[in-house]
């Protein structure tokens, strides 16, 4: 019985290490090969730990409203980095570029262009796209 219990619980550890190791995988569950630029309204706004996000309503090019999840860093990363996180508000009109998603509709940040100004979720200049 004890082998068994010893077994039992190598197998949930090794399990939900796996799982937490996934989840916070950028190359498992965004293409890092591409770039790809959306344009959208903010629908929701979520400083947290371990990942922020941002949903934004965009207008496809057959007409249809879609909803897009953009990923980026920690709060306590945003933070640290001196990321604007006051300047953002729902309704907002920005536009998304960054590494698209393994499944539809998400994007991991690299840089949101807001009110006539390009941030990244770092804070560094990003090399120019000419």
């Amino acid at each position: 019985m004890r082998i068994r219990l010893l077994s039992f619980a190598a197998v949930a550890l090794v399990l939900a290490s796996g799982a937490a190791a996934g989840h916070h995988s950028v190359p498992v569950n965004f293409d890092q090969s591409r770039e790809v630029t959306v344009a959208g309204t903010l629908t929701e706004i979520k400083w947290v730990n371990p990942h922020s996000h941002w949903r934004i309503d965009v207008k496809e090019p057959d007409g249809a409203v879609r909803e897009y999840l953009v990923e980026f860093g920690a709060k306590n990363t945003m933070v640290r980095a001196g990321f604007p996180m006051d300047r953002f508000m729902v309704g907002d009109r920005v536009e998304v570029t960054g590494n698209p998603g393994r499944r539809d509709r998400a994007v991991l940040l690299r840089e949101v262009l807001h009110n006539g100004e390009r941030l990244n979720p770092e804070m560094r200049p990003r090399a120019s796209r000419d």
